[in-house]
């Protein structure tokens, strides 16, 4: 009788450690795919600053790191007092500014420029690091406070010319080239039937309703990569002396594949920190291309961007693929 409660007693504990081995093999999944999102989370991409203000006769490009430093990390890495509208770090600070930074001594700066589909890389040893004056803070009176500099790099002069843009840049400072080098698709967008947008649902954006305002659907449709793309705006065409743009209170973006999976759905919307952007051949910029798709990075999903613009913030870009954030670009938007 002992032998038998004793064996079903193992029997009992064998089970639970092969449930427990269960539930861990299924945990370990979670926290890969959580990693996964973790990675994505942790691209870094910088914006790139056209510098006219500080000399007038000689524009440059510069690309702030202030705030992926600690609080109150200029103190320590600038002298106080300083009355230049552009320093240059002695060896000293560099060196303090770059650990604080995160940044290692034999990382790359790796400068994409996607609508050409060229890739620039410079060793970090041979950049400039340097502190420009905030716009906002340049017309004030010297000595400065540390903290109304931006401290970062300066991209070498002889870049400059072969660029359209500083909009068209995306730069990472990493060991490893993060960048695919596959050229981005611009979205050709086309006007479409309102019966020919996907029906996504009961939140879908003809059941929104703003007020007494009629409601008022376009609809458009781009094709690239394999991948259909979808946008619907609510407009209000009560006030035909507004600019398009603006006429738009809400927009749908919608993202499938060839057998009409949603891959992607965001909602996007006016406001006072952001404005929405023209749809490229719908805007006044001739020429200009705003929405861009296609594989960004190696090893993630491909991305969209280019629907809007703010004033308070920074903008960024979507991976298309679901419960996946997107990537906030480091742009120093202090004001």
């Amino acid at each position: 009788m002992k032998k038998q409660l004793y064996l079903l007693l193992m029997s009992f504990i064998t089970l639970l450690l092969l449930s427990n081995c269960s539930t861990n093999t299924k945990s370990n999944t979670s926290e890969t795919s959580g990693s996964n999102i973790k990675v994505i989370k942790d691209v870094d991409i910088y914006y790139v600053q056209s510098v006219e203000y500080i000399d007038p006769d000689r524009i440059f490009f510069h690309i702030s790191l202030s705030e992926t430093l600690p609080p109150d990390a200029d103190k320590k890495i600038l002298p106080a007092n300083l009355t230049p509208k552009k320093y240059t770090l002695t060896d000293k600070e560099r060196k303090l500014f770059m650990k604080m930074a995160g940044i290692a001594e034999d990382a790359y700066f790796w400068i994409y420029d996607y609508t050409n589909n060229q890739l620039y890389s410079y060793p970090i040893s041979s950049m400039v690091a340097t502190a420009i004056l905030d716009v906002f803070r340049y017309e004030g009176s010297p000595p400065y406070n540390t903290e109304d500099y931006r401290i970062g790099f300066d991209l070498p002069q002889d870049l400059l010319p072969r660029f359209r843009s500083n909009y068209d840049l995306f730069v990472s400072i990493t060991k490893n080239n993060p960048f695919a080098q596959e050229q981005l698709t611009p979205l050709d967008w086309r006007l479409i039937p309102n019966a020919n947008y996907p029906d996504t649902g009961p939140d879908k954006l003809s059941n929104r309703n703003y007020g007494n305002l009629p409601k008022y659907l376009k609809s458009y449709m781009a094709n690239a990569n394999n991948m259909t793309f979808y946008v619907q705006d609510y407009v209000d065409e009560e006030k035909p002396q507004r600019r398009d743009i603006y006429k738009i209170f809400e927009r749908e973006l919608l993202v499938v594949d060839k057998e009409g999976n949603t891959l992607f759905k965001r909602r996007m919307y006016q406001g006072e920190s952001r404005s929405l952007v023209g749809l490229n051949n719908y805007h006044d910029y001739e020429n200009e291309k705003f929405q861009w798709a296609g594989q960004l990075f190696k090893d993630l999903p491909p991305v969209v961007f280019g629907f809007q613009w703010f004033s308070f913030g920074c903008e960024g870009l979507d991976f298309i693929a679901p419960y996946r954030d997107g990537i906030e670009f480091k742009c120093d938007n202090r004001h």
